[in-house]
């Protein structure tokens, strides 16, 4: 930037120039008190030429580097992995038509019905609890530790089942 001598200082300047006094400081070219000095000259000057007379016997510093931009910290995700949310929602959704029809069989028979829902709803929200808690899914028995690697099933004709045409029986 160039400074033309006799205009007035703005106060970014001013700040600017105290970064810089700064800079010199941490660098060991100024004391404590001569840093202290020159802040004062600087702070009480009014035009360009008299604030950068206190930088006249000091080495051109490079511009600051930049502050490093810090980094967002990641919180975990506290919501359910996809596969639990999807078994979670079809859990209420049976639950519900469960319900209904229970619902509408007690008051077509003018009396509440055994609760039979409890049965459907209570045992599978129970085992979705427990897998949700304690993160448990289920696993694949041919992959069990010293049980050797899994080998892929055999294919016939693209198929994986093992179902083979010449085993059909009419």
């Amino acid at each position: 930037m160039e400074y033309v001598n006799g205009v007035r200082i703005s106060d970014s300047e001013r700040e600017r120039l105290v970064g810089e006094l700064g800079r010199h400081l941490t660098a060991g070219r100024l004391t404590i008190g001569e840093f202290d000095q020159r802040v004062g000259e600087v702070y009480r000057s009014v035009t360009t030429d008299e604030a950068h007379r206190v930088l006249s016997d000091l080495p051109a510093m490079s511009p600051a580097p930049p502050a490093p931009t810090p980094v967002p910290v990641r919180t975990p995700d506290r919501r359910l992995p996809l596969h639990q949310r999807i078994e979670w929602v079809a859990w209420a959704a049976a639950g519900t038509i469960n319900l209904a029809i229970w619902a509408i069989v007690s008051i077509a028979v003018g009396a509440a019905v055994y609760p039979w829902p409890v049965w459907v709803i209570g045992p599978w929200g129970l085992v979705l609890l427990a897998r949700t808690l304690t993160g448990r899914e289920g696993t694949d028995r041919r992959a069990r530790p010293g049980r050797g690697p899994v080998r892929p099933l055999p294919t016939v004709g693209g198929c994986t089942s093992g179902w083979r045409p010449s085993q059909t029986r009419l």
